[in-house]
């Protein structure tokens, strides 16, 4: 289980590199802690259909569990907001990290940036990737 902000900056990080992984835009991290308390950081990102947010989700999910980055025992893991194939928005709540993946028009209406838009955002390094060669 996550028991510091350190740990929980580490596992946000993480939690952005995979999403970016499996494709997903637009990628933005909100040191949320000092306004919420709830949890310390909201990761927002955008998939392509509910598909791709379900898809991404569940490799989340699956990666910081096989990585140990959280104790699948002792977290507060939960899933919503995925119904069938209308799912628009996905929250992954990870206890003091909780990711939001929306299909576009649903970030564009809930425009949670703008809600969370003054607390400070958190710099993450995408995933390298191979380029091609000419």
């Amino acid at each position: 289980m996550i028991d510091n902000r350190a740990d929980s900056l580490s596992l946000v990080r993480r939690c952005a590199q995979i999403l970016d992984e499996n494709k997903l835009s637009d990628i933005e991290i909100f040191e949320v802690g000092d306004t919420i308390q709830i949890t310390d950081y909201f990761v927002i990102a955008t998939g392509l259909t509910s598909r791709h947010l379900l898809t991404a989700a569940v490799d989340l999910n699956k990666e910081i569990r096989v990585s140990g980055i959280v104790d699948e025992k002792n977290s507060n893991f939960h899933k919503e907001g995925h119904h069938g194939r209308d799912g628009r928005w996905v929250l992954l709540d990870l206890d003091r990290v909780v990711v939001h993946l929306f299909l576009e028009e649903s970030r564009k209406y809930y425009d949670l940036e703008l809600l969370w838009g003054d607390c400070p955002r958190v710099d993450w390094e995408p995933t390298a990737r191979p380029t091609a060669s000419s």
